[in-house]
């Protein structure tokens, strides 16, 4: 299902973002829905991570018009950015000495007051995003002594924290074992469906993403190609197209979704 402008929350119109004369994103325009759990999928090298890193304003040379929460990207601060929309990053190996309860109060930077340093309401987000994350056990631990799925869980809790109504989670599972994947797609899904937050996601795991996602949204060289719901798969060329492989469909036997694999 298409976004409409009086549900949207997320709003992309022509961007466009190059890096000296490499051309990273071509014209992408999309809409997304609240309460949407959308997925990015595509080969590498397509732009998504990108895509992201623009929405949120880690990269602000682009050009375009991004509308986030009804407000215009270019007008917002860092802060009000922050304010709307929640970040997952990809894992990068390093991780700062802080204790998870003090990192996770730290990422609540957007909703303090610039007169004082955290009060109450920001220790009980805190407490709020631990319960909802289930690593409140972690919370005295250091962030170097966490396996890669108690990492990311705590990432997503830093995310929730900032009290926003859209969560970008850039390839949320990748490197984790079955157990941790499980857990960490479970646990967003419980965040969309439950608590209606709006999730925009990056991911190399098709399965996962066809299972999960309200709609799949496919890049192939910085241009969106296709917004497809995951039902359509079983009938459409697109995958091949997006790959320039191609693949298996079977139906999964207790969604009726796809399930992908490479011939």
């Amino acid at each position: 299902m298409t976004a409409t402008a009086s549900d949207c929350i997320l709003e992309l119109e022509h961007v466009q973002l190059s890096f000296g004369a490499t051309r990273i994103l071509r014209d992408v325009s999309l809409m997304i829905r609240r309460g949407e759990y959308c997925t990015l999928i595509g080969p590498n090298g397509a732009g998504k991570s990108t895509l992201l890193k623009c929405i949120n304003g880690i990269y602000s040379q682009w050009r375009g018009r991004i509308v986030i929460a009804g407000e215009d990207a270019r007008h917002c601060s860092r802060r009000a950015v922050a304010r709307r929309v929640g970040y997952v990053p990809q894992h990068s190996g390093i991780l700062p000495g802080y204790r998870v309860r003090e990192f996770l109060l730290m990422s609540r930077y957007a909703q303090l007051s610039g007169w004082g340093g955290p009060g109450r309401d920001d220790r009980e987000a805190v407490e709020r995003a631990m319960q909802r994350t289930g690593i409140r056990a972690l919370a005295n631990r250091s962030l170097p002594t966490l396996s890669g799925g108690e990492t990311q869980k705590v990432f997503i809790a830093a995310a929730l924290v900032q009290a926003t109504p859209i969560l970008l989670l850039d390839e949320p599972t990748t490197f984790l074992d079955p157990r941790f994947q499980h857990e960490v797609n479970q646990l967003v899904v419980e965040l969309n469906q439950r608590e209606g937050i709006t999730v925009l996601s990056v991911s190399h795991d098709l399965n996962s993403a066809i299972q999960y996602s309200d709609r799949l949204l496919a890049m192939k060289d910085g241009e969106l190609r296709h917004s497809l719901d995951p039902r359509e798969l079983m009938d459409s060329s697109a995958l091949a197209e997006l790959f320039d492989t191609r693949f298996c469909m079977l139906s999964h036997p207790r969604s009726g979704k796809p399930l992908i694999i490479p011939e």
